[in-house]
């Protein structure tokens, strides 16, 4: 669901009504007025007319200056291409300074970062189809077509006509010879190593949105093709399709492998002998010699180099078989589309399941790692954020949902419930929100921010335009978010590939900027999403900067130091394919893209992809996912709608008129000084901004650092560990050990209860400043949602105002202990087990315990009593009822759990009391439980006494028992009770505590 808008300063026409206030009877009176009314009208034309032409500005930019911008785009990709079609063709790339071939390095085909993206197969020229498309360039687009037809497909001389003549069957394109392609082999039968998400996203997406432009599936190709085309990039494209999927199919977890040989298939797990035996050059490669000048079909032959004969040998005890997360999950947009447009699911099929593969690792908070291992399944890496290693998978989440729409499998809903469980979970656990909103670095399976990990990434500035188009109360993170890039972006005229934010200065070593598209196509979204003329400013910086530090001779040089301006001596595809591209489309405001309503996207190489209305018939067996699928819980969208922009009565542009503007440019010093100018971005108008506008304090995070004293004791208990740790690490977060010298750092968590399950009235109430949260502790960090336990005999009795240890009054604690029988053989326990605030004891005789500390709220009322304190020895028996009628009570019977609703709470005490037996506390458990205030912070009340205490709990957290047809439980279960303490730090709260 992509959601767009526009603003607009008109209001609508209403009826012209005239007041007569007199009728006079004298006729040189009424005369003279209308002479008034005369010479008054152009008066108020004129103020119209001005107040209109300063009102202009700020509503838009003017369309003069936005087709200036446009063709300012334009010929700067025309700059890039020209110079790439006549220097490099067919290599991969161009090197812009030199103004020769860039292409992968043939002597080390284990140099991945440099031939990942080179597979000698024309990428540039793949990857920027779908811009000359877009950009109206028609004639360049069919000879680019023709030639990587010719060249790939036919595998034939240039200018070969008739291809039917002998010269045709029997000769080669100069290129195949070089490659040792023998005549005849039609696709991409070549010796290189390719990484598959960026061979999927540049070249089968590239291939892909080609042919859908020609065959009318987008719209913006107008010129008609100079001859028969036969789908000839579609079968480039399923040939490709089909070389890379073993790495999905093939591969253990379902995890895709990394790599993969164009001609000799997948390197890893077997070990493939053909792949580490090979012949480094095959004896039509060999037998390779350049030609003469008058026979040569490029301009770069005479650059062309061959693999030498003592080439680098791979081996098998070499293999990387990690992958990163977003090029393992994000293959769904071209797989499926390839599937579509084919009518072989095995592609959608195989890239469904490598995406689900991929979260379905996911970790107890809902994060994946930004590495993965497809030998194991296992997170090759521990930290997490929204960019390199992690990003696109995020972003074709949310696309899927799009291209899958009206899916018969459900699919489009399962991408959005996967989206939108992530985006919570980021932005829980990875989003900084104080002073302003920007995306940091945490742990996978904790969400404690990594230590020495506090910096932001070019390409996390993509998320900002996927949380635009997204919609759904997500737009003022988006808008802050590009704020964060689009001020960086103003301090170094560029985007550091990495700018710590505790240094405040770009990383040492990481200062590069390739041309990466990612800010400018957030910028060009943002303002597809809001009108707001201030993204169009911004690009206008963009598009600035760009022309000004990175043109070069032959091309566009990436900037190798943002801060000296040494450039690289290469230009990436992207630079084609995407940067220019989302540029020009900035700024073209009538492109017939922007009309199309159909659900199509941009994935993430900027092509753009939709399924055509008619597609070859599936097969009639659904697969087996298509079958899970269909059978799983629907995600209900049938109310999803975009949210109308926020109205606002100013001439000004909105974003410009924010006041924490200034804000998002606290941790880059200088940034207003240093390359650009005052302004923020140095190409916006002032009279965007209003007049006297004046800057909010910036909000600052209500953080503390509490330190015990050295030596502290005050209970005077012996050591709890032997090496004299303060802290250990347990399963839920951090145990506490001792007081001696203890470090803590607490910061404001507002809403947040107290360690355990839910928030229960009492110690859920955070005082004047709200909840603390630790944050810190012993050097350590956690995360939101970690727990710290305290021992009670190391901290009862502290009472300071800097750690008030206190008793609840209106909660107390239950310690659920459940005791399942324990499978012999595969050791699983015989009911689900839910998550636990202690670790779990494996008892003898085949049961496994487990403890759950469950918060309960005290009645209150004439008839409430304090519930008796004890160790977990009651035994339990839940009743699966409201108890608003009669019962009957199991023999020995101590604790008795029914259900909220139907009758008031005294109404369930008596009944309970009447059944009679030995029962000492009544559990309501209540299904409607709000975590944060809501029922949670309601008493329950009870108004007579029948002897028996009753608390309430919220319902669902603990299985209490399942009854059998002997009316017996599924596993023992037995409850203790203990007061439930707390902890207040200068009159605050402390939540993610736990006293145990």
């Amino acid at each position: 669901m992509t959601c767009s808008w526009a603003t607009s300063l008109a209001r609508p026409p209403g009826r012209s009504h005239r007041r007569v206030t007199s009728i006079s009877t004298s006729t040189s009176t009424a005369t003279a007025t209308r002479r008034t009314r005369q010479r008054l009208m152009p008066l108020h034309l004129l103020l119209l007319a001005l107040l209109l032409a300063l009102a202009a500005p700020a509503a838009a930019m003017l369309d003069t200056h936005k087709s200036h911008l446009r063709e300012r785009a334009r010929t700067a990709f025309r700059h890039g291409w020209d110079h790439y079609t006549h220097h490099a063709f067919p290599e991969d790339e161009i090197a812009p300074l030199s103004c020769a071939a860039y292409h992968r390095d043939r002597s080390n085909p284990k140099d991945h970062g440099r031939n990942d993206a080179l597979g000698d197969f024309s990428i540039t020229a793949i990857d920027s189809l779908s811009t000359l498309a877009l950009l109206g360039e028609g004639e360049a687009f069919w000879e680019t077509v023709a030639e990587v037809v010719r060249i790939y497909w036919y595998n034939e001389p240039k200018d070969c006509g008739d291809r039917d003549g002998e010269r045709c069957r029997e000769g080669q394109s100069a290129w195949g010879r070089f490659q040792g392609r023998s005549a005849g082999v039609r696709g991409f039968d070549i010796d290189a190593r390719v990484q598959v998400f960026e061979t999927t996203i540049r070249g089968l997406g590239g291939l892909l949105s080609a042919h859908l432009f020609i065959t009318g599936g987008l719209p913006g190709l107008d010129t008609p093709p100079p001859f028969e085309y036969k789908n000839e990039l579609l079968l480039l494209a399923e040939d490709l399709g089909r070389r890379l999927l073993p790495a999905l199919t093939e591969s253990p977890t379902g995890v895709p492998y990394p790599r993969v040989n164009l001609r000799h298939g997948l390197p890893y797990a077997i070990p493939n002998p053909r792949y580490y035996n090979r012949a480094r050059t095959t004896p039509a490669a060999a037998a390779w010699r350049l030609a003469p000048p008058e026979e040569r079909e490029h301009y770069s032959e005479d650059t062309w180099t061959p693999p030498p004969a003592r080439a680098a040998r791979e081996k098998p005890e070499e293999e990387i078989t990690a992958t990163c997360t977003a090029g393992a999950g994000s293959l769904v947009l071209e797989f499926a589309t390839l599937s579509h447009l084919t009518g072989d699911d095995s592609f959608h099929t195989a890239a469904v399941a490598a995406f689900n593969a991929v979260w379905s690792r996911r970790s107890a908070i809902g994060l994946v790692g930004d590495g993965i291992s497809a030998d194991t399944g296992l997170w090759a890496a521990a930290q997490t954020g929204v960019g390199a290693g992690v990003d696109s998978f995020f972003e074709y989440a949310f696309k899927a949902h799009i291209l899958l729409a009206n899916s018969p499998t459900g699919e489009d809903a399962h991408f959005l419930s996967v989206w939108e469980s992530a985006r919570a979970a980021l932005e829980r656990h990875v989003l900084v929100r104080e002073p302003v909103a920007w995306w940091a670095q945490t742990h996978v399976t904790t969400g404690a921010p990594i230590t020495g990990a506090s910096w932001v990434d070019s390409l996390s500035a993509f998320f900002s335009g996927v949380l635009s188009a997204a919609g759904d109360g997500a737009e003022e993170l988006a808008v802050g978010s590009n704020l964060v890039y689009t001020a960086l972006w103003t301090r170094y005229a560029a985007l550091p590939e990495r700018y710590n934010t505790r240094s405040a200065g770009v990383e040492s070593g990481i200062g590069w900027y390739p041309g990466r598209p990612e800010f400018v196509e957030s910028t060009y979204l943002l303002y597809r999403a809001t009108k707001d003329v201030f993204w169009l400013h911004v690009g206008e910086m963009a598009l600035r900067d760009l022309e000004k530090r990175c043109w070069a001779r032959c091309g566009w040089a990436g900037l190798q130091d943002v801060g000296s301006g040494e450039r690289q001596d290469r230009m990436e595809s992207f630079w084609l394919a995407e940067t220019w591209m989302y540029l020009f489309l900035l700024f073209d405001e009538e492109h017939p893209l922007h009309r199309e309503d159909g659900a199509w996207v941009f994935t993430t190489e900027g092509h753009p992809l939709v399924f055509p209305r008619v597609r070859h018939p599936r097969p009639a067996a659904p697969t087996r996912s298509e079958r899970a699928l269909a059978n799983a819980p629907r995600h209900d969208v049938s109310n999803r709608t975009c949210a109308v922009p926020p109205r606002t009565d100013t001439l000004f542009s909105p974003t410009a008129s924010r006041n924490d503007l200034y804000h998002y440019t606290h941790f880059i010093p200088h940034s207003l000084t240093a390359r650009n100018s005052t302004l923020f971005p140095p190409s916006l108008p002032p009279h965007l901004i209003p007049p006297r506008a004046t800057s909010a304090p910036l909000k600052e995070a209500d953080t503390m650092d509490l330190l015990f004293p050295a030596g502290y004791n005050p209970n005077a208990i012996a050591p709890l560990h032997a090496a004299g740790a303060k802290v250990i690490r347990v399963e839920e977060g951090l145990q506490v050990l001792s007081l001696d010298a203890l470090r803590l750092t607490l910061t404001a968590e507002a809403g947040s209860g107290v360690g355990g399950v839910g928030g229960v009235g009492g110690l859920g109430a955070g005082g004047e400043g709200g909840m603390l949260r630790i944050a810190k502790l012993a050097g350590q960090t956690l995360g939101r949602d970690e727990t710290v336990f305290f021992p009670r005999a190391l901290i009862m009795g502290i009472a300071d105002r800097n750690w008030d240890v206190y008793t609840d009054d209106a909660a107390v604690e239950l310690v659920v202990v459940t005791s399942d029988p324990v499978d012999g053989e595969t050791g699983k326990t015989g009911t689900k087990g839910k998550k636990t605030a202690s670790k779990g004891k494996t008892a003898k005789k085949g049961k496994k315990e487990k403890t759950v500390i469950l918060p309960a709220t005290l009645s209150r009322g004439a008839g409430a009593l304090p519930p008796p304190l004890g160790p977990p020895s009651w035994r339990v028996h839940n009743t699966h009822t409201t108890a608003c009628t009669p019962l009957r009570l199991p023999r020995g019977a101590e604790v008795v759990v029914v259900r909220r609703g139907g009758c008031t709470f005294s109404d369930k005490l008596g009944n309970v009391a009447a059944a009679g037996g030995e029962v000492i506390l009544v559990v309501v458990e209540d299904w409607d439980w709000e975590v944060e205030g809501g029922e949670g912070d309601v008493a329950p009340v009870v108004d007579e006494d029948f002897g028996v205490a009753l608390v309430m709990v919220r319902g669902g957290v603990v299985e209490w028992g399942k009854q059998g047809r002997d009316g017996g439980g599924g596993g023992e279960v037995r409850v203790g009770v203990r007061e439930r303490v707390g902890v207040r730090v200068g009159g605050r709260g402390v939540g993610g505590l736990e006293v145990v």
